[in-house]
This record gives C-alpha cells, structure tokens and sequence, in this order.
C-alpha cells in the first residue's frame, strides 16, 4: 500500500507513493481527477476508524435534494455559508454538519470525493455511524 494515516495531519491520508487518488481499501481509482475531470471514480479524501460491518453512507447531493434549506441552514450555523464542497472541510466539522442534518450523533469514518457523470460537478460520499 502507498498510505499510512497521520494523526499529526488530523487523520488524513498521507501517500508515500505515486497514488493519490485511491479507493476505500487503499487501491488507485481507474479514473483520476486529473485525467477524467468531469467523470473521475470517487476517491478517499480522509480516512478514520472505519469499520465496513458498522458504518453506513450517504451523498451530499442527496442530502442536499432531500431538504435543500435544512442542508443550507446547517452548513451556515457550522461554516456561516452555503458552499456545497467538502474536500477542504475539517472531519470534525463534517460531523457537527452531519449531525444536525441528522438530528442525532453522528460519527465521520471516511470522506470521499467522486463526480457525478450526468453533470460533471463533484459529489462527496460521508460514511458514518452514530455516536
């Protein structure tokens, strides 16, 4: 493997090779980013205790279509804006986000970044489990 997790960097995935595009169990994505801009495989861009037995998933889109002012009001009283990406958001932030939208707990194992290929914008992937 070519990623070891750095507690110093706040739990994001460092790469020690050439891959920095890879899936949830470590492997390059076939589609990258770079080379796929508007139809690239979705891609780890942090990793904590994930657990595959235990956790479950949801998308931004989908949340965000399911109740467009509750996900906005959520992101204002977290972040105080409505930005819609999350690559560049703290994990615990994340959670706070999540957890009001949810109305419970929730604890952020994974987030990952893909793009939806019917429209080209990105989509982040939360997986979660309650607190």
């Amino acid at each position: 493997m070519n990623l070891y997790y750095s507690e110093e960097h706040g739990g994001i995935l460092q790469f020690k090779g050439f891959h920095r595009y890879v899936d949830l169990d470590g492997y390059p994505v076939s589609k990258t980013k770079e080379k796929y801009p508007y139809s690239y495989d979705p891609y780890v861009v942090w990793k904590g205790d994930y657990d595959k037995n235990r956790d479950g998933a949801t998308y931004s889109d989908r949340l965000l279509q399911w109740d467009y002012d509750k996900y906005n009001r959520c992101c204002r009283e977290v972040w105080k804006n409505e930005r819609q990406s999350f690559s560049e958001r703290n994990p615990k932030d994340i959670e706070k986000f999540l957890s009001l939208y949810f109305g419970k707990e929730i604890e952020l194992t994974v987030l990952m970044e893909g793009c939806n290929v019917s429209n080209g914008y990105p989509y982040w992937v939360f997986i979660y489990r309650d607190k």
